[in-house]
């Protein structure tokens, strides 16, 4: 009688060979999920990072391009000239008279072209470039024009050196980023220019 008892509580007090499998396999699937969940936040906390960090690159970039667009005056042979995806002005670099131009190229690449004065005047692509920022998929310019018909400041995108020889009153910005096929960073900003009047030397028809 007492040998019987004490097998019961050796089985009482063990684990089968079932439980020992169940529970194994309920602490790799707790542990799975554990896992996947970290990973997962991991991951968003890059992306999240990646996607602050170009977009904080993005504002440095267009705060310079704000600067030297405010810094823009009129100049002769250096005129104030503008597409919809392209912008060339006057400036100062180290203090000399230059020519500005801001583009993307076949890349997708924002581009900045600077020419010295004697650059201006010579035939093919002469200056300095830089590559700014990669992975720009539109860049796009508005102008600001005073319609001399209605005395409005009105917006249009081309600046024409035949219909204005002066500067815009402002200058709209507007750029995407895409850093993949399903993530886009879109940023627009309006630039005013101090000097900048926007007469127009001819009739704009609407």
């Amino acid at each position: 009688m007492v040998s019987r008892d004490r097998n019961k509580n050796k089985f009482a007090n063990g684990f089968t060979l079932l439980e020992l499998i169940i529970s194994g396999a309920l602490i790799f699937l707790v542990s799975i999920t554990v896992y996947s969940v970290f990973a997962g936040g991991i991951s968003v906390w890059r992306r999240a990072n990646q996607a602050r960090s170009s977009g904080y690159d993005l504002r440095l970039l267009t705060d310079k391009m704000s600067a030297e667009l405010r810094n823009a005056f009129r100049f002769s042979t250096i005129p104030f000239e503008g597409s919809q995806d392209s912008i060339a002005f006057a400036g100062l670099i180290d203090k000399q008279v230059s020519r500005l131009s801001y583009f993307i190229n076949e890349d997708d690449i924002l581009c900045r072209r600077i020419q010295s004065y004697p650059d201006v005047f010579k035939k093919g692509e002469s200056g300095k470039y830089e590559l700014l920022f990669s992975g720009v998929s539109k860049l796009r310019f508005d102008y600001c024009y005073l319609d001399n018909a209605t005395g409005d400041y009105k917006w249009k995108d081309e600046w024409v050196k035949d219909e204005q020889d002066t500067i815009p009153r402002a200058v709209k910005i507007e750029l995407t980023y895409k850093r993949k096929p399903e993530e886009e960073l879109k940023f627009s900003k309006t630039i005013f220019i101090p000097i900048g009047t926007g007469e127009q030397k001819i009739e704009l028809v609407q």
